[in-house]
């Protein structure tokens, strides 16, 4: 059932914020250390905290039932320190890990380092329920396999705002002057992409760096709706819960959770679109469990268990929804009205033009 593991969630929640410890579901934020080598075990790594005590349970647990060799979850740290501890295993010959959880900027990233091992089409036999646009493809067959997705909604405390939050418009109006908490970077916020759909006929003009800064021209204008930038969710989490920012932009599942805990915020999917993220298992190139990582995202890509993933972290599957048993009302809870209806990241924007577009991002939305 849905929200079977509240109490661990809510736990959680109340801990992070009060810490003002970083838990970031996009920016894979769990332990601050790095990973350990591992021994004749399937090693994953995964989002720390309460997201790697759910999977323990209904990912890692089952699978280790139909299995005969031990698999073991660790908690991955930040994407950038997960990315060069995977980079300097696999020159030393080594793995860290054998698999791992990366959000598509990783992916896209460890691709460029020839970190991950290609698979074979024919590797998967669940792979046909899996969204064609969440295989990664690259040459010689795929490098990554969707694992889980999640939404950045519109959020507002429903005490201090009483209608719905629900168009990306509403960062350009100035009734929510000094009230918005905002994602703090160009690469986990996709307000580029959000700019480019609402104001400029689609994602299109993304493709060059004329376009981009026309876009960033228009983005600008948000600043004075902005309270603040966000790194840390946890931070936010609290000014939302207490009023003192009364609304913004921030994970869906992270606000579900939080609403069962009783706080008085809402979660709302916009008309333009909400923004479609994903982490994707990937193998590294170095490990030498390959046929065990393979029985693990196999396992991991059946409709249910990608529906029992999905019901106990909020977060959306990554089957087609066809194949998924989830009721209408659950889904409709967790996705709204779907990915085909949401604005998807030009994550290839932020890998390739990563240097331009962070320094444009301090230039216009950030810098002083």
């Amino acid at each position: 059932m849905p929200g079977k593991y509240t109490h661990g969630r809510r736990k959680f929640l109340r801990t992070t914020a009060a810490s003002g410890s970083a838990i970031s579901l996009a920016g894979l934020a769990g332990c601050t250390g790095f990973l350990e080598s591992g021994d004749d075990a399937l090693t994953v790594a995964v989002y720390g905290g309460v997201f790697q005590e759910v999977m323990d349970e209904h990912l890692f647990g089952p699978f280790t039932e139909e299995v005969d060799f031990e698999v073991k979850s660790e908690a991955q740290p930040t994407s950038e320190e997960a990315l060069t501890q995977y980079e300097n295993g696999v020159q030393a010959g080594e793995a860290p890990v054998d698999v791992a959880i990366m959000a598509q900027t990783g992916v896209l990233q460890g691709l460029n380092s020839d970190l991950w091992h290609i698979w074979d089409e024919g590797d998967f036999e669940n792979l046909e329920y899996i969204s064609d646009d969440l295989v990664g493809e690259a040459d010689g067959g795929i490098s990554s396999v969707g694992a889980l997705s999640w939404y950045i909604n519109l959020v507002q405390n429903t005490e201090e705002i009483e209608e719905p939050i629900d168009t990306w418009e509403a960062l350009w109006d100035d009734q929510y002057e000094d009230q918005l908490g905002l994602l703090g970077y160009a690469s986990n916020s996709f307000l580029l992409d959000v700019t480019a759909e609402v104001f400029f006929d689609g994602q299109e003009i993304l493709t060059d760096q004329d376009g981009v800064l026309e876009v960033f021209e228009k983005l600008e204008e948000v600043k004075p709706q902005a309270n603040f930038w966000y790194e840390n969710e946890a931070e936010f989490q609290q000014r939302l819960r207490d009023g003192e920012v009364p609304g913004g932009m921030l994970y869906s599942d992270i606000t579900l959770v939080m609403q069962d805990d009783g706080a008085p915020v809402q979660s709302n999917f916009v008309s333009e679109g909400s923004i479609l993220d994903s982490g994707h298992w990937v193998t590294l190139e170095t490990s030498e469990l390959k046929d065990e990582a393979q029985q693990f995202i196999d396992y991991a890509s059946r409709p249910e268990v990608q529906d029992r993933v999905a019901e106990n972290l909020y977060t959306s599957p990554t089957i087609d929804r066809e194949h998924s048993e989830i009721d209408d009302e659950t889904y409709e809870k967790i996705a709204g009205p779907g990915p085909d209806e949401a604005i998807v990241p030009s994550y290839e924007l932020y890998v390739e033009e990563e240097d331009w577009v962070n320094e444009r991002w301090e230039e216009f939305i950030v810098g002083e």
